[in-house]
């Protein structure tokens, strides 16, 4: 059983600290973002999008406070290179599926429609990453890697990571459960604090995209988080 600081702790089952009715403003009206306990709490700016945009549209990542320009995208082939970002340039990176970075006042974003988007932060270095880990990724040990990477690049020990796994598809809508492995491969590495929403995207359509389910016409949710400024 992974430890956590702030909400439920994570069950063999992978059920966890979910939160998906935080999506309304002040006055009522319905938002288009998600937001994970454990990273409000560790005071990372962050946000999952959901489907109130529709299929063309982006996320307003305005209404998180971040300024569009900054963020920084990957190619996503459903693979296991990370790549470091060391400044706001360049905003796009072929051929990896996680980012990595140091830097402040640079947003990060991974885009999914059924794998998971998964968010891992220091809060003393600070360093930030963001991953896109599906069933390819996940078997390639994706997460992983980019906790060696947090490791290697920063001293950072796998203890003090804050590891949180967005809304992705699971069984029995899928055969796989790449969530678990997920978590299994950061608990065997040695994460304490790691949460799982443990909610299906294809479950929830009237929320969250579903490849699957929809049969490749949809659209992306949106994974972005940006180290504080």
């Amino acid at each position: 059983m992974a430890s956590t600081s702030s909400a439920t702790p994570l069950d063999s089952t992978g059920s966890a600290d979910a939160e998906p009715g935080k999506n309304a403003t002040s006055s009522g009206v319905r938002s288009s973002w998600e937001f994970f306990p454990a990273l409000t709490a560790a005071k990372l700016p962050h946000g999952f999008s959901l489907r109130t945009g529709g299929i063309n549209h982006p996320p307003p990542v305005r209404d998180l406070g971040i300024d569009p320009d900054r963020l920084i995208g990957a190619e996503q082939p459903h693979g296991n290179e990370i790549a470091f970002v060391e400044n706001s340039s360049p905003r796009f990176y072929p051929g990896v599926d996680g980012l990595l970075t140091q830097c402040q006042g640079v947003a990060l974003k991974i885009r999914i429609a059924d794998c998971a988007a998964v968010y891992l932060f220091d809060p003393e270095i600070p360093a930030l990453g963001l991953v896109h880990s599906g069933r390819k990724g996940s078997e390639a040990g994706i997460v992983a890697k980019a906790i060696e990477g947090f490791r290697n690049r920063w001293g950072s020990p796998a203890e003090r990571l804050t590891l949180q796994i967005s809304p992705c598809i699971r069984p029995p809508h899928y055969e796989v459960d790449f969530a678990r492995q997920i978590r299994e491969q950061a608990l065997d590495m040695g994460v304490r604090s790691l949460f799982d929403c443990g909610t299906c995207t294809a479950c929830h359509l009237d929320r969250y995209f579903s490849y699957r389910v929809e049969k490749g016409r949809t659209g992306r949710m949106w994974a972005v988080a940006m180290l504080p400024v």
